[in-house]
């Protein structure tokens, strides 16, 4: 019976792959600002705006949707670093 041995890859040596950000369109840009200033708005004053950003959000196909998703991630982000 013969025993395998296994040997975890390691990074020496490694190269970093990034995906390229991707632009997005000024309306989805826009759509990614709607959404940042509704989310402001329910912060300061309380009031809820939930529907409305699902609203927005609605009108899009789930492509664009997945865009301003992965946008409003990244601007998330940067606002906490």
């Amino acid at each position: 019976m013969s025993t395998a041995t296994y040997q975890a890859p390691t990074l020496e040596g490694a190269v970093m792959v990034t995906t390229p950000t991707r632009q997005l369109k000024p309306e989805l840009e826009q759509i990614v600002e709607d959404i940042l200033g509704l989310r402001a708005l329910a912060t300061t004053t309380g009031f809820m705006t939930f529907k409305s950003q699902r609203d927005i959000l609605a009108q899009l196909t789930p492509k664009d949707q997945a865009a301003v998703g992965r946008a409003l991630a990244t601007r998330e982000k940067q606002q906490t670093k």
